[in-house]
């Protein structure tokens, strides 16, 4: 993660220094007093489902997890919402065009091997376009509860993929488009 490359600050280029802030220790500018606040990245993750409640998985084609299945996912950029963040991500990885229906979870990542991240994960439909693998993703499938692949990265099936397989079988996720989704 950069900030524990940083050295010099990123306002006047004096060196920072590790000192108590706020009851922490923070790296921090001495003559400009700026602080720099170690902060989770925000990402998006889409749980695209078929008519067969079949959810859509890509099998990495890069560090980290090279080789396992993931939910198409990504950090989210400066001018996107978590939203327009797993439209892009979807189509990036899968060629799939999907509609967002609702934020199923918020969930806190502090263990990614890259760095901490704050994950929305958004059950989706798709749209249309043309299944492929794509950009980080060297093959894409759909996959049943009692077809889930056994190496899954990120921790995707416990965090994730088991709760909303148990949740459509007690049918207590709402399939629904959310009118509030923006």
């Amino acid at each position: 993660m950069w900030m524990n490359r940083a050295k010099y600050c990123p306002v006047c280029g004096e060196p920072l220094e590790e000192a108590p802030v706020a009851g922490r220790q923070r790296l921090r500018c001495v003559p400009c007093r700026v602080v720099l606040y170690a902060n989770p990245a925000s990402a998006a993750a889409g749980l695209v489902l078929d008519e067969a409640r079949r959810v859509l998985l890509i099998r990495r084609a890069i560090e980290p997890f090279r080789g396992a299945w993931a939910l198409p996912a990504g950090y989210q950029e400066i001018d996107e919402s978590p939203t327009d963040t797993v439209r892009r991500e979807v189509r990036e990885e899968t060629g799939l065009e999907i509609e967002p229906l609702r934020l199923v979870d918020l969930i806190h990542i502090p263990d990614d091997p890259r760095k901490p991240a704050n994950l929305s994960v958004y059950l989706c439909r798709s749209l249309g376009g043309e299944l492929r693998a794509a950009d980080d993703a060297c093959e894409v499938a759909w996959f049943g509860q009692g077809e889930l692949p056994l190496e899954i990265g990120f921790g995707n099936r416990e965090r994730i993929l088991l709760p909303l397989f148990r949740r459509l079988e007690e049918g207590s996720l709402d399939l629904r488009p959310d009118p509030g989704l923006a």
